[in-house]
């Protein structure tokens, strides 16, 4: 994407989609019952928790980044010194401080993907739009968290409106472009980590579809002419994940938002969807220099 992050925030998908102040107006003077005024301290504890995550993730991927350039110049030098390995700890030690800080943010995604669970459980008699609300930020921590199946069982179940009014298809909308991203990360990871290409590229036809459909409707609905050529950037993307040689894939930086590898079970799958060890070092072939958006996404 030109200058920015692959998978950003359009606007559609903003997090004021459920606003501190919106849920605490909702659960203010007046709500008396337990279950709620427990949902209300869980809505306040997610809410620090998903900082925290926010933080975590940040530290992940500046350390992911890191790593891919230290293989890169590592890769160079050993072409210039005729190929003898250089400072290869230097680039385990680099591995090791990638792996540690994904599993930290991983770990508090899913931290906050349970504390938004709690919320929802105590909000079973509420109204339907706040209880959708809740589900919309469990399943996008769950993505994060790399349990990237169960947010998109959540996300497909919010995709159509309840009703015309703009609220409900806002919500839909940020809940197709959570869940074309959660795609895209799950066909990207199961890719990188040697999957058949049956596996991953039935995920990222499905987020080529959502992406597509996104874009296409944004032109339709007259939406500002960048935000619809950053979603037909996305659909390219998923393309270009589709017909990218793999090491070269390898040598780009993960979106800033994915996590490092899957947990949990595919549907339909009777084993893990992805290890958690890092992919088997390749030589950095096609990674002399920055893609077409720079590194990071």
């Amino acid at each position: 994407m030109r200058g920015g992050e692959l998978l950003r925030r359009l606007g559609w998908s903003a997090w004021a989609l459920v606003p501190v102040a919106l849920l605490a107006f909702h659960f203010g003077p007046g709500r008396t019952l337990a279950a709620r005024e427990v949902a209300a301290v869980r809505f306040r504890e997610a809410s620090e928790l998903e900082r925290a995550a926010i933080e975590l993730q940040a530290k992940a991927h500046l350390a992911h980044v890191a790593t891919i350039d230290l293989r890169r110049r590592a890769f160079l030098e050993v072409v210039e010194f005729d190929g003898e390995m250089v400072d290869d700890a230097r680039t385990s030690a680099a591995v090791d401080r990638e792996r540690i800080a994904y599993e930290s943010a991983s770990a508090a995604w899913a931290a906050v993907a349970d504390a938004y669970a709690q919320v929802e459980a105590r909000l079973v008699d509420d109204d339907p739009r706040t209880i959708d609300r809740v589900r919309w930020s469990k399943a996008r921590a769950r993505v994060r968290s790399g349990a990237i199946w169960d947010g998109v069982a959540d996300l497909e179940t919010l995709v159509v409106p309840r009703s015309a009014s703009p609220m409900d298809e806002e919500l839909a909308r940020a809940a197709r472009e959570e869940l074309a991203t959660a795609h895209y990360f799950g066909a990207r990871l199961l890719r990188m980590a040697g999957e058949p290409a049956r596996v991953w590229r039935a995920e990222a036809i499905k987020a080529r579809q959502h992406f597509r459909l996104l874009a296409e409707t944004a032109a339709a609905a007259g939406v500002d002419a960048e935000v619809v050529r950053g979603l037909e950037d996305n659909v390219e993307r998923t393309i270009d994940l589709e017909q990218m040689d793999k090491s070269e894939l390898q040598a780009r930086a993960l979106p800033r938002e994915s996590p490092r590898a899957t947990r949990g079970r595919r549907p339909g799958q009777g084993r893990e969807g992805v290890s958690s060890r890092p992919p088997t070092r390749r030589d950095g072939r096609g990674a002399g220099g920055p893609g077409p958006i720079g590194p990071g996404w």
